[in-house]
Formats: C-alpha cells, sequence, structure tokens
C-alpha cells in the first residue's frame, strides 16, 4: 500500500479534530458551530477519498465512496461562506439571502449525487482512482466556483478595512489558510474529468489545519483555547515526517520504479531519523504556546478571597496576592503601581522582582497607560502592543519591554483607576494564555475591592481620631455647646458603626463569592439560581453604596473632600449618563430622552467624577419613583451659567416635603411605599458637591402624582477651585 494513499486519512483526522477543538473552547457559538460544519464536510471528503483509494481495484466501491466524498463536497463552498461571514461579521440581508441560497442548491445537488449523471464508473490511476464527472457534476462546478471565490472577496475586503492590530493579523492568517485551500483543493476535481494528476489537492486539509491552529494560538483566533499534550506532539511529529517521505515516494515511484523495495526502505530509516528532532523541536514550541502552569483558577480564586476576608492592612494583601498568583503563574518579577495623592506621581506600593523607583513621575506615556488602558479596565499583554504599528502603542511597548513588564492589570472601583498590577515574563518563558488572563481579571476586580476597603477603614480610623479630639476639645472649652457635641458625638457613632470592619468586610466577602458565581467561576446555574443570586448582589451593593454616602457625608463636613478640577465637556456628560441608565428604563416601559442644547456648550472646569455622580442620582431617582411616562433630561446655557433639569411623570412632591428633600436623611413621605431602599442621602449629598462648585440644586413640582423636576445650575467659571470648609452637623 502506497504512502500516498494515507494522505487523505491524516488531513481528515486532523480537520476533524481541530473542529471538534473549537466546538469544544470557542467562545462565540455562531462561529464555533459554523467552523466545525465546515471542518465536518472538509473530513468527510477526505476520509471518502482515502477509503476510494483503498479500494480502487473495486469500481463499485470507488463509485459508493466518491459519492460519500461528494456528500461533504457539495456543502463545503457555502459552510465556508458561511464561516467567513461571521467571522468578519458580516451580516446583511444580501448575504443573508446568499447563505439561504447556496445551502438550498447544496441540497440539491445532494439529492443528485446518485444519479448517473452526476458520477458514473471510475478512472484507475497508478496513485488511486476517481469517478467520472457527469453532466450535472458540470453545473455542480459552476456552482462551487461561483461560492468558493465569494469567500476571499469578502474577507479581503474587511481586512483592507482594518487598522494595523492583533485582529488584522487574526484575519491575515485565517486569509491563508483559506486561500491555500481554496487554490489547492479543486484540483481534486481533474481526476473526474481523466487528468491523470497526483492528488496534491489533499495536502490543503493538513496545511489548513497547521496555520488556523497557528493563528489560533499566536493571535487568538475565535478566542480559542487549544490544549496540546503528549500525545498531539507525536502526532504532530508524526504527520510533518510523513510529508517529505510521500513527496520522495512520488518522485521515484514514478522515474525510478525498479527501486521501489530500497526507496522504501531509504525512506522508512530516514522517517525514523528525523521524527526525533521533529519531536524536540515540536514539543518546545507546544511547552512554549499551549502549555500552561498546572494550576485550577477556581482554587486560586477561592483561596485568595478567603485571605482577603481576613484582613484590611494593604500590606497584607499586596503580600497575599502576590503570593497566590507567583503560586499559579510563576512569574518572575510583580508590583503594585497605584495612583498617588491628589492625582500626582505614581507610588510603587508593592514590589518583587522589579527594578523600579518607589515612586514614577507622572509623564505623557504612562497617562496615556492609565487613559487608555487602565481607566478603561483593559489588560496590556505585551505581545500583543508590539503587533500594533501606531506609533504611540509602540513608544508603550518599548517602554514596558525595558521595564520587563509582560502584563498590566488594570485596578478599578466603579469606572475610578486606583492603580495596577505589574507582571513579568513567567518563568517557564510560557505566554500569558487565555485561562491567565481570566484569572486576572477576575483577581484585579478582587484587589481593586479589598484595596479600596482598606482605604476606606484607614480614613474612618482617622476620622474616628480626629472627632474623639474634637470632642475633647470642645468639651473642655465650651460648656454652653454640650448639646451640639452630643449631635456631633452621635454622628461620629452612627457613621463608625455603619462603617466599621464588622460590615466592610462581611460585605466584600459576599460580594467577592456572588460575584465569582455569577462570573460562572465555580460552573454554570440555571436561571433561577442566577436570578436570586443577582438580587443578592443588588442588595449587596446598595448597603455598599450606603456606607460610601455616609463616608462622602463624613468627609464634606470634616472638610477632607478633595476635587479634581479638569475641562468637562457636559453634553458628554449627560449623554453617558443617559446611555448607563437606558437599560433600567426599558425595564419599567419608560421613555428616557435627552434634550440637547440648541448650540454646542463651552467647557467647564468642574469635577467631573462628582457632578457625574450627581447627574447620575437625580435620573436613576426619576426613574424609580416614576411608574408610566418617562423621563426627560434638558441641557442648555442661561446667561453665565449652564443649567441641568431631569423632568419626570411620576408621584410628584407634596408642597410639605418641598423644603425637606435636600436635608440628610430625609425623603417624601410616600417615597418608601415606591422605592424602599433609599436612605435619603442622596440629594444632600449632591446638594453638597453642587455648592461646593458655586452652584445651586432645586426642587420643583405641581403636586402629588403630577411630576417632578430637579435642577441644577453651574457658573461658566468657577473664580477658583472651592476649598472644602468643614460644615455644621445639622
Amino acid at each position: 500500500m502506497a504512502l500516498s494513499m494515507f494522505f487523505p486519512l491524516i488531513s481528515s483526522v486532523l480537520v476533524f479534530i481541530l473542529g471538534v477543538l473549537v466546538l469544544r473552547y470557542a467562545k462565540e457559538s455562531r462561529v464555533k458551530s459554523t467552523f466545525f460544519v465546515f471542518s465536518l464536510f472538509t473530513a468527510i471528503w477526505m476520509f471518502g477519498t482515502f477509503m476510494m483509494f483503498l479500494n480502487k481495484g473495486n469500481v463499485g466501491l470507488v463509485l459508493l465512496w466518491d459519492r460519500i466524498v461528494y456528500v461533504g463536497v457539495v456543502f463545503i463552498p457555502v459552510a465556508m461562506l458561511h464561516f467567513g461571514l461571521i467571522l468578519i461579521n458580516k451580516k446583511t440581508r444580501n448575504t443573508k439571502f446568499l447563505i439561504l441560497i447556496g445551502y438550498l442548491l447544496s441540497f440539491i445537488f445532494l439529492f443528485l449525487i446518485p444519479s448517473k449523471y452526476f458520477v458514473d464508473s471510475a478512472y484507475i490511476y497508478s496513485w488511486g482512482a476517481h469517478t467520472k464527472a457527469g453532466v450535472f457534476h458540470n453545473l455542480f462546478l459552476v456552482y462551487f466556483s461561483i461560492y468558493i471565490a465569494l469567500w476571499p472577496i469578502f474577507v479581503i475586503k474587511h481586512y483592507v478595512k482594518l487598522r494595523p492590530s492583533i485582529e488584522k493579523e487574526r484575519i491575515k492568517y485565517a486569509l491563508i489558510a483559506f486561500v491555500q485551500y481554496i487554490i489547492l483543493g479543486p484540483l481534486g476535481f481533474l481526476p473526474a474529468y481523466g487528468i491523470d494528476i497526483f492528488p496534491f489537492a489533499y495536502i490543503s486539509g493538513l496545511l489548513f489545519t497547521v496555520i488556523m491552529t497557528y493563528a489560533m494560538v499566536s493571535y487568538r483566533l475565535m478566542d480559542i483555547k487549544v490544549v496540546l499534550r503528549q500525545s498531539s506532539v507525536y502526532l504532530t511529529s508524526l504527520v510533518l515526517t510523513l510529508i517529505p517521505a510521500i513527496f520522495f515516494k512520488y518522485l521515484f515511484d514514478n522515474f525510478f520504479p525498479k527501486y521501489s523495495y530500497w526507496v522504501d526502505s531509504v525512506i522508512v530509516i530516514f522517517s525514523i531519523s528525523i521524527f526525533p528532532l521533529f519531536k524536540e523541536r515540536i514539543y518546545r514550541f507546544a511547552n512554549k504556546y499551549f502549555f500552561s502552569s498546572l494550576y485550577d483558577a477556581r482554587t486560586v480564586i477561592k483561596g485568595l478571597s478567603d485571605k482577603l476576608g481576613s484582613t484590611l492592612e494593604t500590606s497584607n494583601i499586596y503580600k497575599m496576592i502576590a503570593e497566590s498568583l507567583g503560586g499559579a503563574l510563576h512569574m518572575k518579577a510583580i508590583c503594585f503601581i497605584t495612583c498617588g495623592p491628589k492625582d500626582k506621581d505614581f507610588i510603587i506600593s508593592y514590589n518583587s522582582g522589579f527594578a523600579l523607583p518607589n515612586i514614577i513621575k507622572k509623564n505623557d506615556l504612562y497617562n496615556t497607560i492609565f487613559k487608555e488602558y487602565v481607566a478603561k479596565n483593559r489588560i496590556i499583554i505585551l505581545d500583543e502592543l508590539k503587533n500594533d504599528v501606531s506609533k504611540q502603542t509602540k513608544e508603550i511597548a518599548r517602554a514596558l519591554s525595558k521595564i520587563g513588564i509582560e502584563v498590566l492589570v488594570p485596578l478599578n472601583v466603579k469606572d475610578k483607576p486606583i492603580g495596577a498590577i505589574a507582571l513579568s515574563a513567567k518563568e517557564s518563558g510560557d505566554t500569558y494564555n487565555n485561562e491567565d488572563l481570566d484569572l486576572l481579571k477576575i483577581i484585579g476586580t478582587q484587589t481593586a475591592i479589598s484595596l479600596e476597603n482598606a482605604l476606606l477603614y484607614e480614613e474612618t480610623k482617622k476620622f474616628n481620631v480626629k472627632l474623639v479630639k474634637e470632642v475633647e476639645k470642645a468639651t473642655h472649652d465650651l460648656q454652653d455647646a454640650n448639646e451640639e457635641l452630643k449631635k456631633l458625638d452621635q454622628a461620629k457613632s452612627d457613621f463608625i458603626s455603619i462603617a466599621s470592619h464588622q460590615l466592610r468586610t462581611p460585605l466584600t466577602v459576599i460580594k467577592g463569592y456572588v460575584s465569582m458565581m455569577l462570573e460562572g467561576s465555580f460552573g454554570d446555574l440555571n436561571q433561577k439560581v442566577d436570578e436570586n443570586l443577582y438580587k443578592v448582589y443588588e442588595s449587596n451593593e446598595r448597603l455598599i453604596h450606603l456606607v460610601e454616602d455616609l463616608l462622602n457625608i463624613s468627609r464634606i463636613e470634616s472638610g477632607r473632600l478633595q476635587f479634581n478640577f479638569e475641562e468637562t465637556d457636559l453634553t458628554a456628560m449627560a449623554e453617558s449618563v443617559i446611555e448607563e441608565l437606558s437599560e433600567s428604563a426599558k425595564k419599567k416601559k419608560l421613555y428616557l430622552r435627552f434634550t440637547p442644547p440648541a448650540t454646542p456648550l463651552p467647557k467647564v472646569n468642574l469635577d467631573a467624577d462628582k457632578i457625574r455622580q450627581v447627574f447620575m442620582n437625580l435620573v436613576d431617582n426619576a426613574i424609580k419613583y416614576t411608574k408610566r411616562g418617562g423621563v426627560t433630561v434638558k441641557l442648555e446655557k442661561v446667561g453665565e451659567k449652564i443649567a441641568c433639569c431631569i423632568a419626570d411623570s411620576g408621584m410628584g412632591i407634596s408642597t410639605e416635603d418641598l423644603p425637606n428633600l435636600f436635608k440628610r436623611f430625609s425623603r417624601g413621605a410616600d417615597t418608601s411605599l415606591v422605592h424602599t431602599e433609599g436612605t435619603g442621602l442622596g440629594l444632600y449629598v449632591g446638594k453638597m458637591m453642587i455648592e461646593a462648585h458655586q452652584g445651586r440644586i432645586w426642587a420643583e413640582s405641581s403636586g402629588v402624582d403630577r411630576g417632578s423636576k430637579f435642577c441644577f445650575e453651574l457658573p461658566l467659571i468657577i473664580k477658583q477651585p472651592p476649598k472644602a470648609e468643614p460644615k455644621k452637623i445639622i
């Protein structure tokens, strides 16, 4: 039996295995299902061809197996085009119609396969056999040629439009894999017309598998996590050994047929000698790109959660995270970069293995890293940056490479960047795979929450010390202020009892575990469990928000609230808030409209985070207290001020409640019947924020069930950045 006969069998097995891997590990369902279907049809083509060669002496079996071959072949053009359109996300009415027509034609040809007018009888060649093409086969070739030509047309158009990026590299390798398939594959039709050509067409399946696998491994094509083990190394080495063996066998059989026995002996010896070389190199390649550190992500996350729940000391948090990541990923170095006070320089809060100073001076490059990646919660992967040809990205890649940073994980709390975790390359030289990146995303979230809790705890302790001193001083110096001091002491006790370690620690642990369960870290959940867990998560979030509101009040009233003023576009801010809350309005079947100003508004120098918090709270309240109708947001310039009004068609406000709305813990008489979770702190905090910007805030309503309108004004020019002054507790 000639070695060349096994060529289509090898291609069939490898293509099918790749299709199964994609079906098992790819995340996007439509991509993985269409790729698997294409791979399955290709495997049928290749395997049927092998069986046809195996039975070349029996015309009846040749005819049977070639008809089985065409069961796969008639669907290959449309399956290929279908996968290509999904890969480039090309979804239009025309493309859907094109795919529908393609599958319809494939089924028509499928029913024509048994006819003698499709294929009949057989040609017998030295290398194998092939059936003779009939008139229906000629019609099929027309359809086949049109549809396989459409694939590169659509994909190349998409490729040309892409800017240099890792996505463009992915599409490039997919193009190479499919174009060679399109060029070599149709050569398999030539023997059906009596053309005696060695079936080089069947190498297309092997080349396709090799190129697509490289794209998946090196560029995360289809976001697949391919796992190779020792058996895969042997299989790949065997295939690479057989390729030159089959090639030389074919050459000598054609030019020196008399020496076939000696040639086969030499080829066998040659294959045995080069197999270990291939195996060694493939093993190195697989070890570098495929094998990951042996760890269970769920165990790492659970262990770290347990540890973080037992401490609120930042030094312990850094050490615990470094030990957990080091045990799982075995990187050479790790450090924690945190934002300095008042948004000045970056501080190296913990460092193990990096040659870095304790403070990194801010410059344009580091500002770009934090603004474009950390603030947007995007993990920086050095290998991906190197594939981007933009000047700015190259500068970032050079800077990180010089330091030795391989991965930079953002630390954000509610879209506020507080720092990043920097990791070096692994000790083994392995790249960071998808499993590693998923682990780092979850740990990044855990770390950010834990650090924020620790900082809040530190502020609470300092605030407690300060209040105690103030109370003692006031008690000795001002006997007549005894009643006021009691109120201050009570406010201190209330705040500390809510924001203390006994509340923050369990809330953090609850949030960590629930978020991991919702993200699927402990396995898939049914819909009912998922919905109930989400309710637990929301309730936990409300408790955390309550603590944060109380802390904001303490900062305002103690004069420790800090502002970060910058030029801000209020129109863009309004649009962002509307977009974020639109889903809440849709759930209640309310409209949420934004009336933009007639002319563009000038930018205002303000603290964007704090004003956005006020904006968000007012719109969110309007949605909560409106049962039908909707909410309208209006932004306009009034003289030397910018006014924003949020009007709703909700429950309205009574005349008695209007004067008390902006006081602490004050709520309307009937609001608790509509929204039970409110605390009466949101409007009070909002009033403090607006007044700190030299503006004003107010509410209007025609009465109960007549809707309400909340407005605030900000001056175009704030003469000097405000200093937070201690407020009298009322």
